[in-house]
């Protein structure tokens, strides 16, 4: 699993007053790298409420760099791209927002979501703060340490990949119903809960293959779909079945490992003419962070079949 987890410590109730930041970085579930820095912020004010929660100081940071040189230099390389998480995601990600439009920085290209969302998605707990997730899976930590704060929310989503048997965070964004948020040129979508339980839809996983004999070598076998706007040629359902038998897969939402978002003929033509609904427009995302999706008209599905 690849992930990135995300905290911010701010000096007042600005959320652009970031005075430390703390990252760490996860590869095949393995830690691959921690940083944690105090920064400095632009308008050098630290409130009394903020110090008593934290510890920073001014003192502290005084020969700290600004946001915006750590950004460039140490910060943007280690999340563009990436997929991060934060417990209280709204918040930390709120920071980030807010401290690059500050410095009049563009917004890095990035998938996150919000390990307080998952772990009401996965826990019966009274509380759902980052003290009482971590208490509850047996992590102790140093609170309101940004460094310590991430870690303790990298520890929540490994946990919670454990707990509902997950081996990948697309896998656990679909068990637990929750909605990736997404930065990009600018914009921001906000990682959602969705707290009621949405209508069975016909996805692969619900139909049976009409033959055993699938054929390893077609270009459809193993892949993975995400189909968008209306089929001309055939209903929904008989075309999730009719990747099945050629031993693919269908799923709801278009995510980094997609390999077709499959287009009906309407909906692709307006595309053509820039009208972008939100499955195109996620893969245009995934697709500038370097991501390997084909966007596939209805007539090339066709060809192919």
């Amino acid at each position: 699993m690849n992930f990135v987890a995300l905290d911010f410590e701010t000096a007042n109730s600005s959320r652009g007053s970031v005075c430390s930041i703390g990252l760490v970085e996860y590869e095949n579930d393995e830690v691959k790298h921690e940083y944690y820095r105090l920064v400095k912020p632009k308008k050098n004010y630290f409130s009394s409420r903020n110090v008593s929660i934290h510890g920073i100081t001014k003192d502290d940071v005084a020969d700290a760099y600004e946001f915006d040189i750590l950004w460039k230099n140490e910060i943007q390389p280690m999340v563009e791209g990436k997929f991060l998480v934060a417990h209280n995601a709204q918040f930390d990600m709120g920071v980030l927002r807010a401290v690059l439009d500050e410095y009049l920085l563009p917004y890095p290209l990035l998938a996150y979501n919000c390990t307080l969302n998952i772990s009401k998605k996965t826990w019966e707990l009274p509380r759902y703060n980052l003290k009482s997730v971590s208490d509850h899976i047996g992590f102790r930590f140093n609170h309101h340490h940004a460094l310590e704060d991430a870690q303790a929310a990298a520890h929540i989503l490994l946990k919670a990949c454990e707990e509902l048997k997950v081996d990948d965070t697309k896998d656990l964004v679909e068990k637990t119903q929750t909605t990736n948020g997404m930065m990009y040129d600018q914009q921001y979508e906000p990682a959602r809960l969705n707290k009621k339980k949405k209508a069975k839809k016909p996805y692969s996983l619900s139909y049976a293959a009409a033959t055993k004999e699938t054929d390893p070598s077609h270009t459809f076998y193993g892949a993975s779909f995400v189909f968008t706007g209306k089929l001309s040629s055939m209903n929904r359902e008989k075309a999730i079945q009719t990747v099945d038998n050629f031993g693919g897969h269908t799923y709801s939402t278009v995510e980094s490992n997609t390999n077709y978002l499959v287009v009906g003929n309407k909906t692709y033509e307006q595309y053509l003419q820039g009208k972008k609904n939100s499955k195109l427009d996620r893969t245009e995302t995934l697709l500038s962070q370097g991501h390997s999706i084909e966007i596939l008209p209805e007539n090339e599905f066709l060809k192919y079949l």
